[in-house]
């Protein structure tokens, strides 16, 4: 997810510098170093993550151990089985109650439906961000940890295909790979890389059938949806990035960026706090990095109070922040957590915690990667992620408990950080290269 968040953006850096249509900014682009400048930021991110991993980022996965929890099969058919019943719950919640239907038949539109959820929005947000797709990662994780039992795949895929229904029905092209991802990714974190070729592909594949079901090509410039996804894959990432470079190096004034950190004591204690409200939409845009983000760039208040936002990266955030000085800070800050990150995940999984491992997946693919694709690090500690966290921990350590599972491995699959290996035996090993 690193290597993306960096690269992607920078080729799409790379085409608008070389004339390329910045559809984010509208306007078409122009040589203006941008490409120089983000480079640095990849150095400097690159540079954190090697300092909070001391290289263990960049060295070979295959070459470490998974541990084994022991986990009977039995154990792992029960838990898919509660899980299928809790997340179907949940599916049926978003697609039945809350309107996911409508958006999925075309009816209705994935901003009106943000806006219709009313009071359901933070149950629904917990849902999609937090308890579906941990829910499922932990039920990855204990179909790996325990040597993926003969049987055991059937209802894996169809836990899979209900989660990922669930993130379809919000109605973006990405939702439904987003909340399949942290599973993914406790499932393949000991394999080598030519292992993630078919996933690659089939997340591809997902974005083009989600192109097809709810964008149309009329007033874009592109001919085809592969043409479209691509530059979504790159001059989407890109063009923000460019423009603020830009604006910077024309000398252009930003708006105080340091009042932003703020709302991570949730909107409405802000409110209660600053005397800020939406009643007074500039003020409330200003305080608000994601819409101040999109209001600098040029769009009006009008179109963000309807809920319209672009992708910035950390890049245009530290700009916007510090100026140039702001690509090694906030280049460095990306590196470092994103290794702090990948080190709680690695170390729990290599542990045998699955339940850690599936919570700090799921931050790693909401939030941290959130940051890194999109700018706004308060993402990264919101009253709401915190809550989110809490409530995950707590349903993932009921259904746990559900197993009626030994001792030892409920001890396995324990949320505890810093708790050493629950079992020296090691289910399977992959041998160091030659």
């Amino acid at each position: 997810m690193l290597y993306f968040a960096l690269l992607t953006p920078l080729l799409g850096i790379i085409q608008v510098e070389q004339g390329a249509y910045a559809p984010s900014v509208n306007r078409w682009g122009e040589p203006n170093g941008a490409t120089y400048a983000f480079a640095a930021y990849i150095v400097f991110a690159l540079l954190g993550v090697w300092i909070s991993t001391r290289g263990t980022f960049f060295r070979d996965s295959t070459r470490r151990e998974a541990a084994s929890v022991a986990i009977p099969r039995i154990e792992v058919m029960k838990f898919s089985t509660v899980a299928l019943i809790v997340n179907g719950a949940f599916c049926v919640l978003t697609v039945v109650v809350f309107g996911g239907l409508s958006v999925l038949s075309g009816e209705v539109g994935k901003g009106e439906f943000r806006t219709s959820l009313g009071g359901f929005g933070a149950v629904a947000y917990l849902i999609l961000k937090w308890l579906a797709p941990t829910i499922f990662a932990l039920a990855c994780a204990m179909y790996s940890a325990g040597g993926k039992p003969r049987g055991a795949r059937i209802p894996l895929v169809v836990l899979g295909l209900i989660t990922a229904i669930i993130g379809a029905s919000w109605g973006f092209k990405t939702t439904a790979l987003y909340i399949l991802l942290p599973g993914v990714m406790v499932m393949l974190w000991f394999r080598p890389a030519r292992a993630l070729l078919l996933p690659a592909a089939a997340a591809f594949a997902s974005i083009f059938v989600a192109f097809q079901m709810f964008d149309k090509l009329e007033g874009m410039i592109y001919e085809s949806a592969f043409q479209f996804i691509l530059a979504r894959l790159t001059i989407f990432q890109g063009d923000v990035s460019w423009f603020i470079w830009d604006m910077w190096r024309s000398g252009e004034e930003f708006a105080n960026y340091w009042i932003t950190p703020m709302v991570a004591i949730g909107d409405r204690l802000f409110s209660m706090l600053s005397g800020i409200t939406r009643d007074d939409m500039q003020e409330w845009v200003s305080a608000h990095y994601g819409s101040l983000l999109t209001y600098t760039i040029g769009y009006p208040l009008e179109g963000i109070e309807e809920g319209h936002s672009v992708t910035g990266t950390p890049f245009s955030e530290g700009v916007i922040a510090m100026g140039a000085f702001g690509i090694p800070v906030f280049g460095l800050l990306a590196g470092i957590i994103t290794g702090w990150v990948y080190a709680k995940i690695d170390k729990a999984l290599s542990n045998g915690r699955l339940l850690s491992a599936a919570l700090w997946a799921n931050y790693s693919v909401f939030f941290l990667f959130g940051w890194l694709n999109g700018g706004e690090i308060v993402t990264l500690f919101h009253i709401s992620v915190i809550v989110g966290a809490f409530a995950a921990k707590v349903l993932l350590s009921m259904l746990v408990a559900l197993l009626h599972a030994k001792a030892p491995r409920e001890a396995a699959l324990s949320p505890a950080a810093d708790a050493g290996p629950t079992n020296t035996h090691v289910a399977h090993t992959v041998p160091p290269a030659s």
